[in-house]
């Protein structure tokens, strides 16, 4: 269920997006023991004329200032409640170590906003998250008995 949708400026190589794509799911999996198939993660491409910095539009600001200054990759985490604010705190450095490794962002320009999502609020094929984990916990069960 963990998902991840990262936003950056256009601009960046596929193979760099790849790498962050690769890395940001096994931290996911690693930090949330998330498997993997149940982990998604997307990165979203800005248009530096459509992405606003002091004002101006990113690609006016770029000309005067490095990428890494003026960028601000932005990643939406949604999470099912439940995991330990330790989980929450190590996601989100290591999410920005791999941003900062792999795009060159300054540090304190990386915004991880994590999203804690009820069971009951998560559709998954149109059941409710709540109905699928009940039914595979009694599912888990029957076969453990």
């Amino acid at each position: 269920m963990p998902v991840a949708h990262i936003n950056v400026l256009q601009g960046h190589s596929k193979e760099t997006l790849k790498k962050v794509i690769h890395d940001v799911s096994m931290a996911m999996a690693d930090i949330l023991s998330a498997p993997k198939d149940r982990l998604e993660v997307w990165v979203t491409e800005i248009d530096p004329d459509l992405w606003g910095v002091e004002g101006e539009p990113a690609s006016e600001v770029m000309k005067t200032k490095p990428r890494g200054q003026v960028e601000m990759p932005y990643v939406e985490m949604v999470l099912m409640e439940g995991r330990p604010l330790e989980q929450h705190h190590k996601i989100i450095t290591t999410i920005t170590d791999i941003l900062v490794q792999h795009l060159g962002t300054d540090r304190g320009r990386i915004r991880v906003h994590i999203a804690n999502c009820k069971p009951d609020n998560w559709g998954i094929g149109g059941t409710a998250a709540a109905i699928l984990r009940k039914a595979e916990i009694e599912a888990r069960a029957k076969a453990g008995a």
